[in-house]
């Protein structure tokens, strides 16, 4: 998997990033961009990333975000993150935020060892588009008594670069 992590100068990154549904086919309602809509805004603010701007068609979506250079995150700050995304256990992830808090505040390896898990997740946009659209398939895929791809191909990116007036143009 390609790492949208950063620039190599170091700096900010802007992204365009989209997906198409699977031949293209006109299966978003109302309900299924609020729920889409929704989803962008959590796993984005688990990763670190800020959305600045989005469309949610009824085939396809379109999000430009901005992807900070590398900063430190507190261990308040990774178990906010954690609860953002995961607010209930499931059956792919048990654990709850407070057992995360415990392992942090404790410094345990198992603790060290989640961190450095989560933290390899976050400031990635490839990272954050997998867990978008795995998470918005299994929604819809349920809601609708249906199996199989939602999605046509991997998302595309596109890296914004130039003056304010490239950015404003996306």
């Amino acid at each position: 998997m390609r790492r949208k992590r950063m620039r190599l100068d170091g700096q900010t990154a802007y992204y365009h990033v989209m997906s198409r549904t699977v031949n293209g086919e006109a299966l978003f309602g109302d309900r299924e961009r609020e729920v889409l809509r929704k989803m962008i805004w959590q796993v984005a603010d688990f990763s670190g990333i800020r959305v600045v701007t989005y469309a949610v068609m009824k085939n396809h979506f379109h999000v430009l975000v901005e992807v900070p250079a590398e900063v430190s995150i507190s261990d308040e700050e990774l178990v906010r993150r954690y609860r953002r995304l995961y607010p209930k256990p499931t059956p792919w992830n048990p654990m709850r935020a407070e057992v995360l808090e415990g392992h942090l505040r404790d410094h345990t390896l198992e603790g060290m060892d989640l961190r450095k898990s989560l933290l390899r997740r976050m400031g990635d946009v490839s990272w954050m588009m997998k867990t978008l659209k795995q998470r918005f398939t299994l929604w819809f895929n349920r809601s609708r008594d249906r199996f199989g791809p939602l999605w046509c191909e991997r998302f595309k990116s596109v890296l914004v670069e130039g003056d304010r007036w490239a950015l404003r143009t996306v």
